[in-house]
């Protein structure tokens, strides 16, 4: 728990950390930095994922998720289009957070684990689509029964919050489509999103409305420095980004971020309408310019394009409350080739 709270308070200190990796080794002759995948078929990573999500109020913080995975991402074809991959689910451990948050997530990855996933990139390796999603859908779906059974067995007052018939409605839709099978795939989006992109090299500042708010971008991108001789490479690169949105009082629900249903549990006998409506009064007192919405997120490659790490460290700032989500996933083994690339810096070996 203290480690939780660390994470969630010193988010400026993380950031320091991650941006003193980011520096040039030696004169590089490019002003950017290109984020592609050049992957061989039967290529292999192996990652390990960590969660937590939780909110603090005043001096109590209130965990709904924690959990660990390990899964593996194997090449199975290079084409010129793209690459066609495998996510294949290895293990996953749900760590003590006895909420209605915690049992859906743990019944729906025990469904996960029995199936593989399998998805394709562009030619950059950003991620394109699940191929299988039918198959996983179908999957999803018959667990949904099992996953209620559960769910209102071990909660019976769950019932008074959401019928069950509802909720069975609304996993039910979830999963219908390739979308929200998508979802379900979270770390493939993180991983993978940045492949095709291009960024200029040192900090960026940039000012937005382009999600229909007030945001404030820091983005930094450089070559990161070599701290372990066996694992580390004269190429490898991260980018690292801080966003801070500001949205106004009145759209603060539609967040996503799980506020709504991180305090239902507490007014379980109130309607949905009164509960929006004492968020939305307790917010105009405690943030009256609107919630905060911080992201902080760090993404390293290797030279050759193969995510590394990945941090990510959400905050809405509700004023009262804070609900935070914290991502770490982080390669564990590898077995691939590194190309020589054109100066040649870098010799081709298997890893």
């Amino acid at each position: 728990m203290r480690t939780i709270c660390l994470l969630a308070c010193l988010i400026g200190v993380a950031m320091t950390a991650w941006s003193q990796n980011l520096v040039l080794e030696q004169e590089e002759p490019e002003d950017v930095i290109e984020v592609v995948g050049y992957f061989c078929k039967n290529d292999t990573m192996t990652y390990r994922q960590e969660y937590n999500k939780f909110k603090i109020q005043g001096n109590d913080t209130t965990v709904s998720l924690s959990y660990e995975e390990e899964f593996m991402i194997v090449v199975t074809d290079s084409t010129s289009n793209g690459y066609k991959m495998k996510y294949i689910p290895l293990s996953f451990t749900l760590h003590d957070a006895d909420t209605v948050t915690s049992l859906i997530a743990n019944a729906t990855s025990q469904l996960i684990q029995s199936v593989e996933c399998e998805f394709t990139t562009d030619e950059f390796g950003q991620l394109k689509s699940i191929t299988n999603w039918r198959e996983i859908r179908d999957q999803l779906k018959k667990g949904v029964k099992v996953t209620c059974d559960k769910l209102y067995g071990t909660t019976p007052a769950l019932d008074s919050i959401m019928p069950r018939k509802s909720m069975e409605n609304v996993m039910l839709l979830n999963f219908s489509t390739e979308e929200g099978i998508r979802d379900a795939y979270e770390e493939l989006e993180n991983l993978f999103a940045l492949h095709g992109n291009a960024y200029d090299i040192g900090e960026k500042v940039i000012d937005t409305e382009e999600q229909g708010y007030p945001q404030h971008i820091t983005r930094n991108a450089g070559y990161t420095t070599i701290e372990d001789g066996e694992n580390d490479y004269d190429g490898d690169y991260a980018i690292l980004m801080l966003s801070t949105t500001t949205i106004p009082v009145e759209d603060v629900m539609d967040l996503g971020f799980g506020a709504l249903s991180m305090i239902m549990s507490d007014m379980a006998n109130d309607s949905l309408e009164t509960v929006r409506d004492q968020i939305v009064d307790s917010l105009k007192i405690s943030k009256p310019n609107g919630a905060e919405y911080t992201i902080v997120e760090y993404c390293g490659f290797f030279l050759n394009g193969w995510p590394k790490e990945y941090h990510q460290v959400e905050e809405a700032d509700l004023g009262l409350v804070r609900n935070v989500e914290n991502t770490h996933i982080e390669w564990i083994s590898r077995n691939w080739d590194i190309y020589i690339r054109d100066d040649e810096s870098t010799e081709n070996k298997s890893i």
